[in-house]
């Protein structure tokens, strides 16, 4: 049969190929010279397990690169501590980790390329690779690369065997110093210690947009030096880092977006939790970041004008009150709150221009039957924020009630802007039914109001569900609403 795949252009052969896994591409460089040549056109070199050693999660288990791993968690129904077995997929490092770096070395050493777009790493890699990751960063910055991820945790599979993560890779910015590079628009590290070069000029980044860095060891004083002469950047994430004395000034003239969260200072085994203090950027637009406290927002040194949307957690109402005195330009916020045991009372700050609202209420199953819940507080939220439009309330982990309280209706108010409500993690519990009722007939303008049992905790892309939602409470919610008082039924959506 005739080799069809072969009669097409090196144009279209070469975006082929940069759809094949590593480990294919090399198989495709032994068919003949113009296939080899072809595979050396690829600009974009991803490197993580699936790449480098199968294509499939079947095939890894089969070869062992993959295991299954029973561990035992701990919940605590009524207070009794259980051991619950989980089974995960992890990375086998005693039979992976040197035959992955071996397989990627080939490869760059042999890469006839001359010029690269994206060089990307994710495999759990430590100090003990040190030589090879600085030869292949050095490999990337000589063929101009414009994007480098280096993420050494490797998620999403995490080695079952692993001990302790102080031994990580150590990567020096001063490798860029090999060149004036400038290039290099965006770089994301994971599971590293970030050098301070001395009398480092930072002219090779000084085209860089994007930084990363996600449970990396950094001196505060070097973030402190890459902002003031990194013009470009325009957003910064320190996820989980570990500073030497205290949180570094985020000092900024191009920042636009800042992500912030489980930053801290060890010492003498000990771990403190450092919150941001000082921000002056004057373009940034997005900012999320850890709990406040409600007398740290008093020290805070913030210059913030153009901030639109933020991400934040609270504990307590009032708390809320601060942020709109802190932040009344806000267009979006992300709030997430372990509290919905309130008192309903008036917010007495508005956010006179919130556009969108997302809420993540986390409920306490131990006290549930104990305390009096009310979901009315967010309508409290509602009637301080005049332009919203979109509402979405998510009860994470929500179970059901059986101490079902009588509904009561709020001081009568209106909303004339509020359009779709999104309700999930919802199982028919008195105050999300409560809650349903009111905002029917106080948003005048409402078209929708979604209402689901699926909910999602913090980042995760993964779903959950109470199957109480499919067994009774969707049922419980239609029948107290089927009444003919109940005004705009007919915008309910129960999925």
């Amino acid at each position: 049969m005739d080799d069809r795949i072969s009669e097409l252009s090196d144009c279209i052969l070469s975006h082929i190929m940069t759809m094949l896994s590593i480990k294919d591409l090399l198989k495709t460089s032994m068919l003949s010279r113009r296939w080899y040549k072809l595979w050396s056109l690829r600009r974009d070199l991803n490197f993580d397990i699936f790449n480098v050693f199968g294509n499939s999660e079947e095939e890894l288990l089969q070869t062992r690169h993959l295991i299954d791993v029973h561990r035992n968690y701990a919940i605590e129904p009524e207070f009794i501590f259980i051991g619950v077995p989980s089974v995960e997929r992890s990375v086998n490092l005693d039979i992976s980790r040197d035959e992955f770096v071996k397989r990627v070395d080939q490869f760059v050493k042999n890469f006839q390329g001359k010029k690269i777009d994206y060089f990307r790493v994710n495999f759990f890699l430590n100090h003990s690779q040190s030589n090879t990751i600085d030869q292949w960063i050095s490999f990337a910055i000589s063929r101009g690369v414009g994007k480098i991820d280096l993420l050494f945790l490797g998620r999403p599979y995490v080695p079952f065997n692993l001990t302790s993560q102080s031994n990580r890779y150590k990567f020096d910015f001063a490798l860029f110093s090999e060149t004036n590079t400038s290039t290099l628009n965006h770089m994301r590290l994971e599971n590293c210690l970030v050098c301070h070069p001395i009398n480092y000029d930072f002219i090779p980044l000084k085209n860089l947009r994007y930084l990363s860095f996600e449970e990396v060891k950094l001196n505060e004083t070097f973030i402190e030096s890459l902002l003031s002469n990194c013009p470009q950047l325009e957003e910064l994430c320190l996820l989980i880092c570990e500073f030497e004395s205290s949180m570094p000034k985020i000092v900024s003239s191009s920042l636009c977006h800042l992500k912030v969260r489980g930053c801290y200072v060890a010492s003498n085994h000990n771990q403190w939790e450092l919150n941001l203090i000082l921000l002056d950027c004057l373009k940034l637009t997005s900012l999320e970041l850890d709990c406040l406290e409600l007398t740290s927002l008093d020290i805070l040194n913030f210059n913030t004008p153009m901030l639109k949307s933020i991400k934040f957690f609270i504990s307590l109402q009032q708390e809320l009150d601060a942020f709109a005195t802190f932040f009344p330009q806000l267009e979006n916020m992300h709030v997430t709150t372990f509290s919905m045991i309130t008192i309903f009372r008036q917010t007495t700050q508005p956010f006179k221009h919130l556009k969108q609202l997302n809420l993540i209420v986390y409920t306490d199953s131990y006290i549930l039957d104990d305390v009096e819940y009310d979901s009315l507080w967010i309508l409290n939220i509602l009637q301080a924020s005049p332009l919203l439009q979109k509402l979405s309330v998510m009860f994470a982990d929500s179970i059901f009630s059986k101490n079902q309280k009588d509904f009561k209706d709020v001081q009568i108010f209106s909303h004339d802007e509020l359009k779709v409500i999104e309700l999930g993690g919802c199982v028919g519990n008195w105050h999300e039914i409560e809650f349903v009722m009111n905002v029917l007939k106080y948003a005048r303008s409402l078209n929708q109001i979604v209402v689901s049992p699926y909910w999602r905790e913090g980042d995760s892309l993964n779903w959950k569900c109470n199957p109480m939602w499919f067994e009774s409470g969707r049922e419980r919610m239609r029948e107290k609403l089927k009444g003919n008082e109940v005004v705009g039924r007919e915008k309910l959506m129960l999925i």
